[in-house]
């Protein structure tokens, strides 16, 4: 799609959205694959935790670059208000999403990365459901306290959660005043 095509016209804006989305969520779905499956094999070489922090600040580079690079064009060639709120909610479900994979990832390599309710038992329906429930508190800045990080590496992701949560609202905030918002 090229850039001067009119974004207005909602299939094109969906169109041009979820084909510059789709290597980001690779990457998630890539190194949530690893952080779930191929990481606990460096279990034993102490390294696995270090890798999880790694490939959560490459996709946080990626989300970062697709929100730049969305959001500007949505400025640019859009005024319509639920193209900025489709963009904002696919980024925070991808930031919520991808923190909760690592999240789990963690519990995996050692059930002493987090203070949760979860037992040895745990199905991983349950698992992901407490690590999506922890990263949704956990953007939302609400923090129950009900899951708490328990070690440095844990803390670490929540704390790049908090500064990407950080990061989308105030680059939103700084760009409110470039966005004319038509009422279509």
């Amino acid at each position: 799609m090229s850039d001067t095509k009119d974004l207005e016209h909602t299939d094109a804006f969906y169109t041009q959205l979820f084909s510059k989305a789709w290597k980001t969520i690779a990457v998630i779905i890539v190194v949530g694959i690893i952080d779930l499956w191929l990481l606990p094999i460096f279990r034993e070489m102490g390294i696995a935790r270090f890798l999880i922090l790694l490939f959560a600040l490459i996709k946080i580079y990626f989300l970062v670059r697709f929100s730049f690079d969305q959001l500007v064009k949505i400025i640019g060639n859009s005024h319509l208000l639920s193209h900025i709120l489709v963009l904002f909610a696919l980024l925070i479900g991808l930031i919520i999403f991808s923190f909760a994979i690592d999240f789990w990832a963690l519990h995996n390599l050692g059930s002493i990365s987090f203070k949760t309710d979860l037992n040895e038992g745990s199905s991983a329906i349950e698992i992901i459901f407490e690590y999506l429930y922890f990263s949704t508190i956990t953007f939302s800045s609400v923090g129950y306290g009900d899951i708490v990080p328990m070690n440095a590496y844990s803390k670490t992701l929540v704390m790049l959660e908090v500064a990407l949560r950080f990061f989308v609202l105030v680059f939103g905030i700084a760009n409110i005043n470039r966005i004319h918002v038509n009422n279509k």
